[in-house]
């Protein structure tokens, strides 16, 4: 979801604190390939090049988990805050090649105090996020809504509900942390997080697809997520963070090694391709093109053909998350 989730128990009792990552999900039955190393079993991709930052002007802090509208002109994200403990959706609206300007938190999305943050959208406009809002009571965290034009470009989320329409990780310490939607509504990418480790980031990260219900916005289980996704999740590596293509034939994700220190390179961009829906996605490639601190939250755009990708990563000069971008032909 955002990037790195804390739940604290003391007594028996979950205390929320939850200091995102980027990531949630919903369990399934899955499949998970032995391998000599995280990393070293992955490919390498060469296709995307040119890394450029996305500026948002009037917006100062730290920008994550991007997610662009359809066409381009909104462009969601979340911030971090200093403890973790509460983040909230914000839009910007594009102004000119690679700048958008700020409007402000996204209304619907903001409830005070708890964790609110991977905004996703699909290509009508149903939006997804992920919000610990409700998680100490029924162990939720996807919620859905209708993005909406209120007055001028002022943008809200309307109709906002649980999408679960039963919780099915069911246990405290694991959840959805991050959730991303196809672009024609009918598919869902999340990642199910395991942290009853008491870990800062998770033992465990897995991507399962879920179907999603157009009219009514709720998830259900997809029976195929666990053998689509064999060559994906891999038994030492953490995957989180999906975003399909639009012809549902490329997978983005994030990795980030089981065996790792939480070092700040050991984070990478990975697609997973197949050549018909029907097939388990392959095995997956590291994005050459992009490099730095913290790399997360890969998004790929929908009106130009799937040529742009956006993602966030930590700027070392300023120390802030901030969000770029990469192209190819």
């Amino acid at each position: 979801m955002n990037k790195k989730i804390i739940l604290i128990f003391a007594a028996g009792t979950l205390v929320i604190s939850v200091f995102f990552i980027n990531c949630a999900t919903k369990p399934a039955a899955e499949v998970v390939p032995v391998t000599p190393g995280c990393l070293a079993s992955l490919g390498t991709n060469t296709e995307w090049s040119g890394e450029t930052e996305i500026s948002i002007t009037g917006y100062t802090g730290n920008a994550m988990e991007p997610r662009i509208s359809s066409d381009q002109v909104t462009l969601f994200f979340n911030n971090k805050t200093s403890n973790d403990t509460e983040m909230d959706i914000h839009y910007a609206l594009k102004t000119a090649a690679n700048t958008y300007l700020y409007k402000g938190t996204l209304t619907g999305t903001v409830s005070p105090t708890s964790l609110d943050g991977v905004p996703a959208v699909d290509s009508a406009g149903r939006f997804y996020f992920v919000s610990t809002r409700s998680y100490g009571s029924n162990l939720r965290t996807l919620y859905s809504g209708q993005a909406a034009v209120v007055a001028g470009p002022a943008l809200e989320i309307q109709n906002v509900a649980s999408a679960d329409a039963a919780v099915t990780l069911n246990q405290a310490g694991k959840l959805d942390m991050d959730i991303d939607v196809s672009w024609d509504g009918a598919l869902a990418v999340a990642s199910n997080a395991d942290f009853t480790g008491g870990l800062a980031y998770p033992d465990t990260s897995r991507l399962a697809f879920y179907n999603v219900d157009t009219s009514t916005r709720i998830f259900s289980p997809n029976t195929n997520s666990s053998t689509l996704l064999a060559n994906v999740n891999l038994s030492q590596c953490r995957v989180y963070a999906g975003s399909l293509s639009n012809d549902l034939l490329e997978l983005y994700y994030t990795v980030f090694p089981s065996g790792s220190s939480f070092a700040s390179t050991d984070f990478k961009l990975v697609v997973s391709k197949r050549a018909s829906t029907s097939l388990p996605f392959g095995t997956g490639q590291i994005i050459s093109g992009v490099s730095g601190e913290l790399l997360e939250g890969p998004s790929i755009t929908f009106n130009d053909s799937g040529k742009t990708l956006f993602y966030h990563k930590k700027d070392p000069v300023s120390g802030n998350f901030k969000i770029y971008k990469v192209t190819r032909p």
